[in-house]
């Protein structure tokens, strides 16, 4: 798994394939609603998520990169994640948290904090040390 600053995804593989994950704002908004209150609330309560919105997330995450399946499709690929991951729920969860700070919704600092929380490697180098005059690259939307 590694994060893809220029496209802005995260790279995830589960089984043999790869999977890309991504947040649009099209996409928080989205996750927002099924939360039912405030990505800021959800991201900064020191909390895990319920696993319902984890899903959502997941589900939402993989049509940010281009993927699209029903929910009950999502699910069993986030089931298998789960399983592949070392600390399961809890690195599924940290991949959720670090898909909306890289999402930049929040800011360079915290798309770096979240990145270094999950472990994810950053293959274009410390998200940080971008100019803060330097916009980074739009995401192609793909629909």
């Amino acid at each position: 798994m590694y994060y893809d600053r220029i496209s802005r995804w995260v790279h995830l593989e589960i089984g043999e394939k790869e999977h890309l994950l991504a947040f649009t704002l099209s996409g928080l908004e989205q996750l927002e609603a099924r939360a039912g209150e405030s990505l800021v609330a959800v991201v900064t309560g020191n909390k895990i998520p319920k696993i319902s919105l984890l899903i959502d997330g997941f589900q939402i995450a993989l049509q940010g990169g281009g993927e699209r399946m029903e929910r009950e499709e999502a699910k069993a690929l986030a089931e298998q994640a789960i399983d592949e991951m070392e600390n399961g729920i809890a690195d599924f969860a940290l991949l959720f948290m670090a898909l909306i700070g890289l999402s930049g919704f929040l800011g360079n600092e915290f798309s770096h904090k979240m990145c270094d929380k999950a472990g994810l490697v950053d293959k274009d180098g410390d998200p940080v040390s971008i100019p803060k005059n330097v916009k980074q690259a739009k995401r192609k939307v793909t629909k």
